[in-house]
């Protein structure tokens, strides 16, 4: 099978997105913002992880360089404290509510969107529409949730456990 310029594009983003939230963990690694090309400022980066992790310095992404960072990003963020904003017991978000909670409901559904093709994204108006109740279905859906549209504590963890899988980064 031929590797494709987009598969090329996508592991050079994800590697960037680790090396990224590496840096913003050890100083000795410059910021690089990730993106879908290899620029110079990435090959600073990749080099200056090299020789941070004691390993040859070549500014290039072989299988050792691959390896590395993706274990130093892991070890980085497997102890990372999940952020626990839902409400407890039964409190539910349905359509017709609005606010904070509703917000941040929407911007995660939107990242959860753009990462995966079988959920849709949905604008983040603060207001809990039919739009955004379809998005909470789709999502009840993927995670054997009974599909009620109506954001409850199952529901929101599906949507954590999710958000768990994207690579951290911009």
């Amino acid at each position: 099978m031929l590797y494709t310029d987009a598969q090329k594009q996508e592991h050079t983003e994800e590697i960037l997105t680790y090396l990224y939230q590496i840096a913003l963990r050890d100083s000795r690694i410059p910021i690089v913002l990730p993106g879908k090309e290899f620029t110079e400022e990435a090959g600073l980066a990749v080099r200056a992880y090299q020789e941070a992790y004691g390993l040859p310095v070549t500014g290039e992404i072989d299988d050792d360089t691959w390896n590395s960072i993706v274990a130093t990003y892991r070890e980085m963020t497997e102890n990372a404290v999940p952020l626990i904003v839902f409400p407890s017991g039964s409190f539910l978000l349905r359509e017709g509510d609005s606010g904070e909670l509703v917000l941040l409901l929407q911007v995660l559904l939107r990242i959860a969107g753009n990462h995966f093709s079988n959920l849709s994204p949905v604008p983040a108006s603060g207001i809990y529409d039919a739009e955004t109740a379809a998005a909470v279905s789709q999502l009840q859906e993927i995670a054997s949730l009974p599909q009620t549209g109506t954001a409850d504590r199952k529901t929101w963890n599906a949507l954590a456990s999710l958000m768990n899988s994207i690579p951290l980064g911009i």
